[in-house]
């Protein structure tokens, strides 16, 4: 028998079948700072790569390649959280960043989420105690599936 021969049975349609409910629950602190650093080790290695051309001691250049890191933090955190929800250190840890609604994340809660980080590794973590990233910018990190 040829394969246009064959005869293509009708699947009978179910109107009562069950509907899967997915719970996402929320990523342990363990796994949400090990991405962190993770990421922050990316933006390190890319500090001691760049650090060679500098002038030693001249705070212009300084200034540019901090005001560079800044810009680039920026698009990667905000491009892969909007992109995929996670970034590369979510990625290995299983950490995937989503909004509290069940809509896609915006823009501005990103852009809200990547201040709330810097503010609080300016403050030396205390930030994270309280989850500023996450209730700056209405989202929450929740664990992969």
């Amino acid at each position: 028998m040829r394969f246009d021969e064959v005869e293509l049975e009708a699947v009978p349609e179910i109107d009562d079948a069950p509907v899967a409910v997915v719970v996402e629950r929320g990523a342990p602190w363990y796994k949400r700072l090990l991405a962190l650093l993770t990421d922050l080790s990316l933006f390190a290695a890319l500090v001691l790569a760049l650090l060679p051309l500098l002038e030693p001691n001249h705070w212009p250049s300084i200034a540019a390649l901090s005001g560079f890191v800044i810009v680039v933090s920026f698009h990667y955190f905000v491009g892969t959280w909007l992109l995929w929800g996670k970034t590369i250190g979510g990625a290995i840890f299983d950490v995937r960043v989503v909004s509290t609604g069940h809509e896609a994340m915006a823009f501005k809660a990103a852009m809200q989420r990547w201040l709330a980080l810097y503010l609080s590794l300016l403050t030396c973590g205390i930030g994270f105690l309280f989850s500023l990233p996450d209730r700056m910018s209405s989202t929450r990190s929740v664990a992969a599936v």
